[in-house]
């Protein structure tokens, strides 16, 4: 009795102590690294200004990156949003603007309700990052944004990671990701 307890006990604490690293891998992207799951992996695209590419997750699901000065920040309206009153002068201005993608907004309305992530602001290696996360899972954008990261010759270098959409699975383990990114200095 005595040797089982000790055995389920001497198990128990080895299960416990056991490394995560055995669960995920260290990607490295020149300009940054994050600790990512073992099976994801990268695909480099040809940007000409800019370190871009896209990461496959297990689930086949995409997560893109994009290091430089033209890195999108990640706004999530799908439309422009505007008010009944600010569309009665554009179209005074303007008769013939197509308005049929515009998202016109009532006087009770919240602009907020059109967006499909929330957006949160944390620090991250030392840097002001905007975090997305779905408001329902499949449905927006998991990732981050920083706006400015150095300067260069080309201006402000920006970053961003993000994917669409994504399962839940991934969407937990980009969120993850997230939190370990290191930038080289």
């Amino acid at each position: 009795m005595k040797k089982t307890s000790l055995f389920i006990f001497t198990s128990f604490i080895v299960l416990s102590c056991s490394d995560n690293s055995q669960k995920t891998k260290s990607m490295d992207f020149r300009s940054f690294k994050l600790q990512a799951p073992k099976d994801w992996s990268k695909l480099k695209m040809d940007a000409y200004d800019s370190n871009a590419g896209i990461i496959i997750t297990k689930n086949n699901d995409s997560i893109f990156y994009d290091y430089g000065p033209y890195s999108n920040s990640l706004e999530q309206l799908l439309a422009p949003v505007i008010n009944r009153k600010d569309l009665n002068e554009l179209l005074k201005v303007n008769p013939k603007i197509d308005t049929t993608l515009f998202i016109i907004l009532n006087e009770n309305d919240n602009p907020e309700d059109f967006i499909k992530s929330k957006i949160t602001y944390k620090k991250i290696d030392g840097y002001k990052a905007k975090i997305l996360e779905p408001k329902q899972v499949e449905k927006g954008m998991t990732g981050v944004y920083i706006d400015s990261l150095k300067t260069e010759s080309l201006g402000k270098i920006r970053f961003n990671l993000y994917g669409k959409n994504l399962k839940k699975e991934s969407q937990t383990e980009l969120l993850k990701a997230i939190q370990t990114l290191q930038f080289r200095k």
